[in-house]
């Protein structure tokens, strides 16, 4: 195959190793960490605000009494204070039910009574609240009586010389009936605290935890590879689908310029949907620009997200060719009788030019004969196309090691700001161990 050709990089030709590192812990965000924390907090502070805005407005009935008994200040403010006990008891709540003959519970009425008072003053306000405006009305109506019954009958077993002299106290003004809601602009700043707060806390700790790859210099150090190209997921807004592809080409062709490739492997410990798109169209991409006739094989029998994008659930694939059932060549399908996703059409070559083989239905049964067979397989597509293999997840469930071993070149598709350092590094090991051609590291932007 003429179109990608290339030499060997990094540790391939006698470059000195990096020395494996710790996973280093960092609190920083990564950007698309940044943006669903900014999304959540707006998202909660809208709902709030809604919550807020619909929720039914409270009445207040506000009675206004003073202290008027005692012959100097310290009187009147033993009398104020046990005259705010007893409004806020539930022996007062019990007398305001009685003497009103209120349906509500005594629990309910205390709940709805309460007293606003400045330290040392004489005058004090006692506010009904309640979500309905009569039943504010009802309340409040009977707090002066039951106030002023509850200290006559206290008195009435009293000697007269230990009676407190004159009236005791005195409802002032009149009776002020208001409305409020929960305030709109602490509904929007604990929502925006809130949602914020939340998803931060969980990004923390999974950073701190499981740190990510945030960078190149984090993919050359935890993996050992050298880093081929950093695109853009082909789905991924604001991605031009024709430059990463151009950008990975040009790349596998910088990384084996002596040999041709004809055996192309795209693996990763994560990234299924990505690393797929991204080698169906390359198979693509080559076709059409280069005139070579592909193979396209989904190898991960585990997940099949490939064999799914294209459709081809239950349809006979790789494992029945690994099980010796079918001959791979006329097993394969012309990538025009099936639909490709909506980034890869404008990249779809003629009819015929790529082939497509799935990773069949049996494969749970099969997936243990990709340890043996899979050479098979690869020599019966010798010399007629260029074999593009969508690997399986590594290390994993698929066996791989006779795959990577008969690659000419291998990619490793990994995401920036998603892929831990520790999954990162075991499929680096996994990469080294058994691959025998050129191998690197493909990007993902975040």
């Amino acid at each position: 195959m003429t179109p990608m050709r290339q030499t060997s990089v990094g540790l391939e030709h006698g470059a000195m190793p990096v020395q494996p590192t710790e996973d280093r812990r960092s609190i920083r965000l990564s950007r698309n960490q940044t943006i669903i924390v900014l999304a959540s907090m707006f998202v909660v502070a809208a709902v709030a605000a809604i919550a807020a805005i619909s929720s039914p407005p409270t009445y207040e009935t506000t009675r206004n009494v003073m202290v008027v008994s005692g012959a100097n200040p310290n009187d009147n403010e033993v009398v104020t204070q046990a005259l705010q006990s007893i409004v806020e008891s539930k022996g007062f709540a019990a007398e305001v039910k009685r003497r009103g003959d209120l349906p509500q519970s005594i629990d309910e009425i205390n709940g709805m009574i309460s007293v606003k008072r400045k330290p040392d003053s004489a005058f004090m306000s006692i506010v009904v609240k309640s979500p309905d405006r009569e039943e504010s009305e009802q309340v409040s109506a009977q707090v002066v009586p039951a106030l002023t019954s509850a200290f006559e009958s206290a008195q009435r077993d009293l000697p007269v010389e230990s009676r407190i002299r004159g009236p005791i106290f005195q409802e002032v003004l009149r009776p002020l009936q208001s409305t409020s809601r929960f305030p709109l602009w602490f509904a929007v700043v604990f929502g925006l605290l809130l949602g914020g707060l939340v998803p931060f806390l969980y990004f923390l700790a999974r950073n701190l935890t499981k740190p990510v790859l945030e960078s190149s210099k984090d993919v050359i150090e935890s993996i050992e590879l050298p880093v081929l190209a950093r695109v853009g997921a082909l789905s991924a807004r604001g991605t031009n689908p024709q430059d990463t592809i151009a950008g990975v080409i040009s790349s596998i062709e910088r990384l084996a310029l002596n040999e041709p490739v004809h055996r192309l492997v795209l693996v990763g410990s994560d990234a299924a949907q990505e690393r797929a798109e991204l080698a169906l169209a390359l198979a693509c991409t080559i076709a059409r620009s280069f005139g070579q006739p592909v193979a396209l094989i989904d190898a991960d029998l585990d997940e099949g997200v490939l064999t799914t994008m294209l459709g081809a659930d239950g349809t006979a694939g790789l494992a029945e060719c690994l099980a010796g059932q079918l001959n791979p060549e006329a097993t394969l399908t012309s990538l025009g009788n099936v639909s490709v996703p909506r980034v890869v059409e404008p990249m779809r070559p003629p009819d015929g030019m790529v082939r497509f083989l799935g990773a069949g239905v049996d494969t749970s049964r099969n997936i243990l004969r990709m340890r043996s067979n899979f050479a098979r397989v690869l020599e019966a597509l010798a010399g007629r196309f260029v074999v593009i293999v969508n690997g399986p997840r590594v290390p994993g469930p698929v066996p791989t090691a006779q795959m990577l071993s008969l690659a000419d070149a291998t990619l490793m598709v990994v995401n920036e700001g998603a892929t831990t350092l520790t999954d990162a590094r075991a499929a680096g090991d996994t990469l080294r161990s058994f691959g025998s051609g050129a191998s690197g590291v493909v990007v993902l932007r975040s």
